[in-house]
């Protein structure tokens, strides 16, 4: 005979099938398609303030416009955004604590001889940074010739975070060869795995499985 465990397990299971999972991007406007207002560079994207102020480039990966780095002797030209304070995205939550998601994205161009290019993302919290999720450069990565994409691993997300923070860039020292630091970056990604709300079609066939585990019961019982 079906006992009340192993229905309720069947349930589940089929519930489980029925949500699967799907992957988001932790930061918006990851194209840098959508024009920034009220001295964003793109929406949801600030830029430092430095004498170098990051801009849109039409030379793109993919769409109408790339984020452009573009660094002066001595500066930086750094992009950056909080995922919920400038993206305008929904806070994570306990149902994100111990995910690793994947930072992503298109680049090419030159850092220069005394240069870098760096992005760095940071859980936070109610209290501020909790902790790094990612630290990494890609100048060694990228030509002024084609797109390169770059991949890092986040660290898994702690308990506590609420927010993602991110600043790409490129920073110059001197200019000794005449090569100024210019950096291009499209379609950023940072990928988030959530669990994906079923549809009314998923809710009708649990309800189906359910009503044929009941029938089998009742036969078995008769």
């Amino acid at each position: 005979m079906l006992n009340l465990k192993k229905s309720a397990a069947a349930a589940a299971f089929l519930l489980a099938g029925a949500a699967g999972a799907a992957t988001v991007n932790g930061f918006a406007n990851g194209g840098f398609e959508t024009p920034g207002v009220g001295g964003a560079v793109a929406a949801g994207w600030l830029t430092a303030a430095t004498a170098s102020p990051a801009t849109l480039s039409s030379d793109a990966h993919s769409g109408s416009f790339a984020l452009l780095l573009s660094s002066k002797p001595f500066d930086a030209s750094i992009a950056l955004q909080d995922s919920v304070g400038h993206g305008n995205l929904a806070a994570l939550g306990a149902a994100n604590v111990g995910d690793t998601p994947t930072l992503s994205f298109w680049a090419k161009g030159d850092a220069s001889t005394t240069g870098n290019a760096f992005a760095t993302v940071r859980y936070m919290g109610a209290n501020g940074i909790i902790s790094n999720a990612v630290q990494g450069n890609f100048q060694q990565q990228i030509n002024t010739s084609s797109w390169t994409l770059i991949s890092f691993q986040a660290a898994a997300i702690p308990v506590g975070t609420t927010a993602l923070f991110i600043e790409i860039g490129t920073a110059l020292g001197p200019l000794l060869d005449g090569r100024p630091g210019a950096i291009l970056v499209d379609d950023l990604q940072f990928s988030l795995n959530v669990a994906a709300v079923p549809e009314p079609e998923s809710y009708a066939l649990l309800i189906a499985g359910l009503g044929v585990v009941a029938a089998i019961a009742r036969r078995r019982r008769a």
